[in-house]
Order: structure tokens, then sequence, then C-alpha cells
């Protein structure tokens, strides 16, 4: 989620409409879905492998800004595009993983902002939080998926997955994070 007043502005690299974002994740999450499906044939073990490791990213890379937009506009928020970027905080990766994951193309969403000053603090709060814990959710399900399939593999990207997602929510915890700016808006409220 992009909330200007709170980041470093960084130029995004590409600019889409809401329906083009929308599609776009949706289908990254449907194909993430199909890539774990087709970890579970018994084919070799590296294109299965290969498969649940594409699936996973697929579905890490698409759930987060569309999460948002889905909990936002249940909660009478409008948004007006989608960027596509590196990450809106580089800063709390450890060095070599900063500078992977400002080049990697994450979708951030931009909400009107006459329509979130006009909601209230509750829907806010929840599209506010609602990327991480949406990221946190599917990536944890499509790594559980993979290890209740036998995948292999599975035990370490469930185990990653795990460690990822904690350390991740951690961070969303701080001012610039998602979760801090939830919690900063029921606050407000």
């Amino acid at each position: 989620m992009n909330h200007s007043s709170n980041k470093v502005h960084q130029r995004p690299r590409r600019i889409l409409s809401i329906i083009a974002g929308n599609t776009i994740q949706g289908a990254g999450m449907g194909l993430g879905c199909v890539f774990l499906w087709l970890s579970t044939y018994p084919n070799g073990v590296s294109i299965r492998v290969a498969a649940m490791i594409a699936g996973y990213l697929l579905i890490y890379f698409s759930s987060h800004s569309l999460t948002h937009f889905v909990i936002g506009r249940s909660g009478g928020i409008k948004f007006t595009h989608y960027s596509v970027g590196g990450s809106a905080h580089p800063s709390t990766y450890p060095p070599i993983i900063r500078q992977i994951f400002e080049h990697l193309p994450f979708f951030a969403v931009h909400a009107d902002p006459g329509s979130l000053r006009a909601a209230a603090a509750i829907p806010t709060a929840l599209m506010l939080g609602s990327g991480i814990l949406g990221t946190a959710l599917f990536s944890s399900l499509a790594s559980l998926f993979a290890y209740r399939a036998q995948i292999p593999g599975s035990t370490g990207l469930l185990i990653f997955n795990l460690i990822w997602q904690a350390s991740s929510l951690i961070a969303e915890t701080r001012k610039g994070g998602d979760l801090g700016k939830a919690a900063r808006a029921i606050r407000k409220g």
C-alpha cells in the first residue's frame, strides 16, 4: 500500500490502471495455484521443486496489494491506480536482500486521498493492515500445501516462509510499516 506521506518517494517503473493491476495480480495468484498443483504430479524432482518455488513466488508477489484493494474497496475506500517498482521499505531488509528488493516487481495500490480521509478508522485500519496479513496468509497456505503434498524441498520452504513472514510482520509494525499505519489509524479514530 502506498501512503505517500509516510515513505521516501521512489520512482515506480510502471503505472497501471486498477483493472490492469487487479487482472495481473489475480492471474498471478491463479497461476501460482496452478504451479503448486503441478508440483504434486510425479515428474522429476527438479521440475516439482521448480513448480513449487514458482507457485510460491507468484502468490507471494501477487497477494499484497491485491489484498489491500479488496479489503479497502469492501470498506468503501476508492483507489486511483497501481504502480510497479521496488519495495516501499528497502531499509528494513539486510544489505544483500535490500539491493534485490529495491528492484523486484512489487505492486503498490494508491488510495484516492479524499476517499481515504473520508473513510472511518476501522475500514482504514483494515485496509492498511490487510496487505501484509494477506501476504503472510496466502504465502503460508502455499508453503503448507506444498508441505502436505510432500513436494521435495517443501520442509525447507515451510521453515523459510515461517521465518520470513514472522520477520515481515514484525517489520511492518514499525512507524512506516502497514501494521504501524493501521494502529495509528485506529488511535486517531
